[in-house]
């Protein structure tokens, strides 16, 4: 195969290494490379369809018989069966009648991978911390593999077949021996969830890719290991978000790496350099491969509210779009191509699997002598010249180029998320859906829709036994699918608003999200103790996953306008909300957090000791005191009012404004990562409450936050320890 060099596939930052250094391992990243470099220089010939535009691809049958999307596809070794992925199960498709043969029942979630073995004989699935091995003919389990932390993205066998490639979104890749020892050689130096792992030929080279689509700040991962060893031999940082898929050419001369940045990536791993990528999706492209001729790469992307979900097959040496199809009406998940070259499988969220002949790729075959005449005007052969072409990619419009303003203003479109809530017995719920699922969006939420919701409440809590059932048909009428477990949910969302009303189930509910790497707002409260809230920020930073948890008052306008610095430094503050009790649950931690949550807003961290006692008639009182000799005070009633008193006047505090100003921070926190409030603040707000009810037990005495922070950090690591 050789390399050439086109203009017109490369956009202006495709970027060539400023310098190859000697090292057996290389890291290149964006800093290291030159901008606005050709990369391709344009010579030879092709044995591909000479046109100006590129082959519109008809499917040869489309597979509807699955009831939820479809997220890995493979072919057997001898192209009779394909097996398609799907929750809880993989089909098994004879691909000649079209017909389901048969179904494996995996019960582990989403099957985000599979693979047969080289003989056929077995098939290998991954999901949610599961690798299973099953026999191909009868469905049973041979062999399952543990140690996984999180789903199992990508399964690969080696090309002897003797071993087992894994990638995990717990960022750890995985070489697992089929036979004797079943302690995996460990492949650990990504920092994003592993989403892709391929073999090169010689089995002497290990490929993974990595990304996060929940933090889209972070540039995608491409390595190259020593497969004997676990040494990482190569590493690429180009894709501007994550990686999602990863393929070595035939010869093992190349790499190509498909990534949320709607780009594929080809890599020269003799040079150890990038030579470019292709820029002619429109969505994030999620897997990519090359075909067996070696003269071309299939990539196929979805993802995104704008843009089409796209097959387009890609002249390698030029980057031309030799093919290309809209083939699915929902994001592509996975691609599949049979041994023989001649025939794709596209597997989407849509529900469906297609099937397409790409025959026409191989040299001579009638497709191609049909549509090889060229039409008036149509492309240049690859030996001609291209006059007027620069690398200034502002002049640039056809074939992959992409300008900086095209560029910038894809950039500028928000990435489209699904949330899910985990309990229906409260009200926020409709509030938050009804405004996610508008028609049209408000701006600020533009791009992510409510999509699917765990209902179940609490048995020992009458109001949430009442309300349930009525939120169900509430949430069905704005087109949320009602799911009955966490782990089905946790494979149809991006984002998680943990509303369950009761505190209690929340680190047990908590745990499944944090360990599927998704972020995560709990409503008020964060949980039923102090001890719980520590716990689930303890998982939060195992998991490396970002969590907060806020009430709807923190977003008073008035109490944001005084943290701001409206009247200065706050000495004074009393802020009032209703403190409903609940029986199962620390006094102000049900009702009462609203009030606390603005006093705090206003008052920030720094509360020393509280005391509480009651107001003259009979409601709930309790004063804390701040460092520098500051007084915060929160009372029981009705409404919710406040007022601060700072340096250089005073203001009204403790407003409610609606659902919305707290739902506008949860989408920017899901798309930034960043709690708009710290664990710091949220601790200390649940230790004020917590030591709120020790005074009260010691008859109004007051009460250091510290001493209820101690006892609940112990509380919290032994409850930690007992999870492990």
């Amino acid at each position: 195969m050789r390399v050439f060099e086109s203009p017109r596939v490369l956009c202006s930052v495709l970027m060539l290494l400023s310098s190859v250094t000697a090292l057996s391992s290389t890291w290149v990243t964006a800093a290291d490379t030159l901008k606005g470099t050709d990369l391709f220089k344009l010579g030879g010939s092709s044995n591909k369809t000479d046109a100006s535009k590129p082959k519109e691809l008809e499917p040869l049958a489309r597979l509807t018989a699955f009831s939820n999307g479809v997220t890995s596809v493979a072919f057997s070794p001898d192209g009779k069966l394909l097996a398609a992925g799907t929750k809880d199960a993989v089909q098994l498709i004879d691909v000649e009648t079209k017909a389901i043969v048969r179904e494996v029942p995996t019960k582990s979630g989403q099957v985000r991978a599979v693979v047969f073995s080289l003989d056929g004989m077995t098939l290998v699935t991954g999901s949610y911390q599961n690798l299973s091995v099953w026999n191909a003919a009868t469905g049973e389990l041979v062999k399952s593999f543990k140690g996984h932390r999180g789903y199992v993205t990508g399964v690969a066998f080696s090309p002897e077949g003797s071993r087992l490639a894994t990638a995990c979104e717990d960022e750890v890749a995985r070489v697992w021996k089929l036979n004797g020892d079943e302690t995996p050689l460990l492949f650990k130096a990504h920092k994003l969830p592993v989403t892709g792992v391929a073999w090169s030929a010689d089995g002497k080279w290990l490929a993974t890719s990595a990304g996060d689509e929940t933090r889209p700040t972070k540039a995608g991962e491409v390595k190259v290991w020593d497969a004997s060893t676990g040494e990482v031999q190569q590493s690429f940082e180009l894709h501007t978000k994550g990686a999602t898929g990863v393929a070595f050419s035939a010869d093992g001369k190349h790499l190509a790496s498909s990534g949320i940045d709607e780009h594929v990536n080809i890599y020269d791993l003799a040079a150890k350099k990038p030579l470019g990528f292709y820029a002619g999706h429109s969505r994030p492209t999620n897997a990519v491969l090359f075909h067996p001729d070696e003269e071309t790469a299939i990539s196929v992307s979805g993802g995104r509210a704008v843009g089409k979900n796209e097959l387009k097959v890609w002249e390698f040496a030029t980057g031309d779009e030799v093919a290309t199809a809209e083939a699915h009406v929902g994001r592509i998940a996975a691609v599949a191509l049979s041994k023989d070259g001649r025939t794709l499988a596209t597997a989407g969220n849509d529900k469906s699997v297609a099937l397409w002949n790409v025959g026409f790729l191989a040299v001579g075959l009638p497709e191609v002598a049909a549509a090889s005449t060229p039409p008036s005007g149509g492309r240049k052969s690859p030996g001609s010249s291209d006059v007027g072409v620069t690398a200034d990619a502002t002049s640039q419009t056809a074939g992959g180029l992409t300008s900086p303003a095209q560029k910038d203003a894809a950039a500028a479109e928000p990435k489209p998320l699904r949330a899910g809530i985990i309990g229906l017995d409260t009200s926020h719920c409709g509030a938050f859906a009804k405004t996610l699922n508008a028609n049209p969006q408000k701006p600020e939420v533009a791009g992510v829709r409510m999509v699917a919701a765990y209902p179940k409440g609490s048995p020992d809590i009458a109001s949430s036994v009442a309300r349930v059932p009525e939120y169900i048909e509430q949430m069905k009428k704005l087109d949320v699918e009602i799911i009955d477990t966490i782990d089905g949910l946790l494979t149809k969302v991006d984002l998680i608003f943990l509303e369950t009303n009761d505190g209690r189930p929340h680190l047990e509910q908590y745990l499944p999200v944090a360990k599927a790497g998704k972020p995560c707002f709990i409503d008020k409260p964060i949980a039923g103790s102090l001890a719980d809230a520590i716990a689930i920020f303890e998982v939060a930073k195992k998991h490396n996953v970002p969590v907060f948890s806020s009430s709807s008052l923190r977003f008073g306008k008035n109490s944001l306008a005084v943290r701001g610095g409206s009247i200065g430094k706050v000495m004074t503050c009393e802020t009032t909300s209703p403190a409903s009790l609940e029986a199962t649950h620390p006094d102000l931690f049900w009702y009462g957090i609203h009030g606390v949550e603005a006093l705090f807003t206003v008052m920030g961290t720094g509360c020393e000791s509280v005391t509480r006692g009651k107001t003259a008639d009979g409601q709930i009182e309790v004063t804390g005191k701040w460092s520098g000799g500051r007084t915060g005070i929160f009372r029981e009633g009705k409404g919710y009012v406040g007022k601060a008193v700072g340096e250089k006047g005073e203001s009204p505090v403790g407003s409610y404004d609606g659902y919305d100003p707290l739902l506008f921070a949860i989408i920017e926190f899901a798309r930034t990562g960043k709690p708009p409030v710290t664990e710091a603040e949220t601790l200390e707000i649940y230790a004020f409450m917590e030591a709120a009810d020790e005074s009260k037990r010691q008859n109004g005495a007051s009460v250091t936050l510290e001493s209820v922070m101690t006892k609940a950090k112990a509380e919290a690591a032994k409850k930690l320890a007992e999870l492990k």
